[in-house]
């Protein structure tokens, strides 16, 4: 169908950290073979806008523009690796991206201003929706595997493609800079209000402030 397009908004890390995503990705392949998302760019994924006509869409997108402008750059850490389980079936293996308070309030500003009312677990995907037998193999490589690493991201990417074309490829429409020198916090919850933690919870990377680690959620990147 003509007229359509889809849209994706991600960030994209620096070409260190795409170099050795790549580096990974080859590794996984030598492990499971070839998969669907073995030559992907390595990238955060934000949002996804599919089926859309351009001429409504991309309005909208240049409206987005003034609000994202005004958040600073954001200094990110590869912290190891994770999965998504997606049924009993299919997981999705990636690099998990530690969870501090800063970033976390940066992620809300940006979905503040993106109007995103989902969850969102910032990571960057290695092997996207495998089956568990390929899972099952592949794990036991990432699951000690350290990687420390941080990076900063000074720009919100969005990409576009032809809809309803299986050979189509993403390309880039735009790129919206970071512009502002600090995050605008928002005022924290006051003490009586704040639900305890389970000790057990409290010294997990990813649960407190993302999302619970393994946990059966829709993953776009």
């Amino acid at each position: 169908m003509k007229g359509y397009a889809d849209y994706m908004i991600v960030l994209s890390p620096p070409d260190e950290i795409s170099g050795q995503i790549k580096k990974h990705k080859a590794d996984a392949a030598g492990i499971i073979g070839a998969y669907e998302s073995l030559h992907s760019q390595a990238h955060i994924s934000i949002k996804t806008m599919p089926r859309r006509k351009p001429f409504m869409a991309e309005p909208e997108i240049r409206g987005l523009e003034k609000n994202i402008q005004l958040l600073p750059p954001v200094s990110l850490m590869i912290d190891g690796f994770d999965f998504f389980a997606h049924g009993d079936e299919y997981r999705t293996v990636y690099a998990a991206i530690r969870s501090t308070y800063s970033t976390a309030q940066w992620f809300r500003a940006l979905k503040k201003g993106l109007n995103i009312k989902d969850y969102l677990v910032p990571h960057i995907t290695i092997a996207r929706n495998i089956h568990v037998t390929a899972h099952n193999k592949l794990w036991p490589h990432f699951k000690n595997l350290r990687w420390i690493e941080p990076f900063t991201i000074d720009n919100l990417t969005i990409l576009h493609r032809q809809a309803f074309d299986t050979f189509a490829h993403w390309e880039v429409f735009t790129e919206i800079p970071f512009e502002g020198r600090h995050l605008v916090q928002e005022k924290p919850p006051r003490p009586s209000l704040l639900k305890p933690m389970p000790e057990n919870q409290s010294n997990s990377r990813q649960t407190s402030l993302f999302e619970e680690k393994g946990l059966k959620v829709k993953e776009e990147g």
